[in-house]
C-alpha cells in the first residue's frame, strides 16, 4: 500500500512541476486544456488502482506474490488471459463423459441446487476468491475437519501435502503409493493435486472434477471455473480445463454437499468408482 501512495505522491508532484513550466510557455494556453485533462486522467487512475490493489490484498497471501508486483503481473498480464468462469463449452465438448456424481445431480434434484444467488468474485484472477457470503466459525471448523476426515478415510488414494497452486495451503494429492497419474486421467502432465481450502481467507475450495461433473456443479450454482482453467501457454497447460473455483460453504448441510463434490474429486483424479472412495 505504501508503493501506491508513494506513486501517488510522486506523480502529484509531477502534474505540479509540469503546470509550473507551462506557465513561462508562451503557447500556454493550447497547453493547458491538455495537460489538464491528462492531470485529472491520472488522478483517477491512481485512486483506481490504489482500490485495486486494496481489494488484491484483502485475499490474503495466495499463489502470486503478495506485493505490489504480484498485483501489478495479475492486473495486466494474467487479467488479460482470463477465461469467462461460467464458459462450459470445452467441459461440455469433452469426450470424456463419466460422472462421479451421478444422474440425480444432472436432473436438478432440489437438494443438489444451491439457493440464493452466487457471491461476488474478486476481480483478480489469481488467487481467485469470493467477498461475501463468507462461513462462520462453526462452519469453517466443519469444513476442515471433513477435509481431514476423508483423506484419513483414504490413505490409499490421497494424501496431504503443501498446495502447488497456493503455496500456503495444505492440498489433497494423489497419494504417492496410487499408480495414477495426471497423464493418465488429463492427458498431460500436471501437479497431483486434487482440492483445497482457503484457509486463512474466505474457505472457498478448488477442485478438480471430471469435465461433465464441473459443467453439472457450476450449473446447479455451487461454484464457477477458475479464471486460467485450460489456458495453455507456450504450449503448457496452466490449469485443468475442468478446475472449479467452490463457493465457500454458508451452513452444515452446504459443508456436505461441498464434501460430496470433494468426494467425486478424489474418484475422478485417482480413477476410483464413487463407491471405492470413503465419504468425511
Amino acid at each position: 500500500m505504501e508503493t501506491i501512495t508513494a506513486i501517488a505522491t510522486s506523480l502529484s508532484t509531477s502534474i505540479t512541476a509540469l503546470f509550473q513550466r507551462i506557465n513561462t510557455n508562451r503557447f500556454s494556453y493550447l497547453i493547458y486544456p491538455a495537460a489538464l485533462a491528462g492531470a485529472v486522467g491520472s488522478f483517477f487512475l491512481a485512486r483506481a488502482a490504489r482500490a485495486d490493489y486494496k481489494t488484491y490484498l484483502s485475499y490474503g497471501p495466495g499463489g502470486p506474490p503478495y506485493n505490489v508486483l504480484g498485483w501489478f503481473v495479475t492486473s495486466t498480464v494474467v487479467r488479460a488471459m482470463t477465461i469467462d468462469g461460467f464458459d462450459l463449452r470445452k467441459c461440455d465438448k469433452d469426450l470424456d463423459r463419466r460422472t462421479w456424481l451421478g444422474p440425480d445431480w444432472e436432473k436438478g434434484a432440489e437438494k443438489h441446487v444451491r439457493t440464493g444467488g452466487r457471491p461476488k468474485i474478486g476481480p483478480h484472477p489469481a488467487p481467485q476468491r469470493q467477498l461475501d457470503q463468507l462461513p462462520g466459525r462453526e462452519v469453517q471448523e466443519k469444513l476442515l475437519a471433513s477435509f481431514t476426515s476423508i483423506v484419513a478415510h483414504n490413505p490409499t488414494l490421497v494424501q496431504f501435502k503443501p498446495s502447488i497452486y497456493e503455496r500456503r495451503h495444505e492440498a489433497i494429492f494423489i497419494a504417492d503409493t496410487c499408480p495414477v497419474t495426471t497423464k493418465d486421467v488429463l492427458g498431460y502432465p500436471l501437479p497431483a493435486e486434487i482440492s483445497h481450502i482457503h484457509a486463512t481467507t474466505d474457505y472457498s475450495v478448488h477442485v478438480v472434477l471430471s469435465p461433465r461433473d464441473a459443467a453439472t456443479v457450476i450449473r446447479a450454482g455451487w461454484g464457477q471455473l477458475h479464471g486460467l482453467a485450460g489456458l495453455s501457454v507456450a504450449g503448457i497447460t496452466v490449469l485443468p480445463k475442468s478446475y472449479v473455483l467452490l463457493y465457500a460453504p454458508r451452513n452444515e448441510d452446504e459443508v456436505h454437499v461441498v464434501m460430496e463434490i470433494v468426494r467425486a474429486s478424489i474418484g475422478y483424479m485417482t480413477q476410483t468408482e464413487m463407491e471405492g472412495v470413503k465419504p468425511a
